[in-house]
């Protein structure tokens, strides 16, 4: 091996450098690339350096825009979250339909649903179809019980996050399959 050949880096550290673009895993190899950069000292020092660092900016830009994407607006949920609200709004009214068949009438509220369920059961009840500030309550899906008990309404506030607009959103419901349910779109 000649001195020149000695005073680089070899293929490792640069294979290293090239996982370093994978993302999340890529910051950790990064850091050791810019490590090994530092203290080697060798003729391709920055070249090393300068690869770990761009791996680690790709996946902090990579993450950035996914969270920007998802988190977009004035906080958490809206419009990325609605398929998941309209599936755990699905679900809640297979239970409260449930909760009916026990007790012969429909649940008051989305508290008395959650109060229902059996240890270990898992029921999404709360509204992620509307934006949510950092700290502000979790906000429950609009649930009312009209027509002297025998109908309900569930549905999702949309974007706008106020009940009875345009941008609400509502469980899936086969209105042939399940025409004997309580559960309606509106008043």
């Amino acid at each position: 091996m000649s001195t020149e050949e000695k005073n680089k880096h070899g293929v490792g550290a640069f294979v290293l450098a090239g996982i370093s673009f994978i993302p999340l895993i890529g910051i950790f190899t990064g850091v050791i690339c810019i490590i090994i950069a530092a203290i080697g000292r060798k003729t391709n020092s920055r070249l090393l350096g300068f690869l770990g660092f761009a791996g680690i900016i790709f996946s902090v830009v990579l993450y950035g825009s996914m969270f920007y994407k998802l988190f977009q607006g004035d906080g958490l949920g809206g419009k990325n979250f609605e398929p998941h609200a309209i599936s755990a709004m699905t679900s809640l009214v297979r239970n409260i339909e449930y909760i009916k068949l026990q007790s012969g009438s429909y649940p008051k509220n989305m508290e008395e649903v959650r109060g229902n369920l059996k240890e270990g059961e898992i029921v999404f009840s709360y509204d992620v179809s509307g934006p949510m500030k950092m700290g502000q309550k979790q906000r429950d899906f609009h649930y009312e019980v009209i027509n002297n008990g025998n109908n309900y309404l569930l549905f999702g506030v949309g974007l706008d996050a106020e009940p009875f607009t345009q941008d609400d959103i509502y469980p899936l419901i086969d209105p042939v399959k399940d025409q004997n349910i309580g559960w309606v779109k509106s008043k």
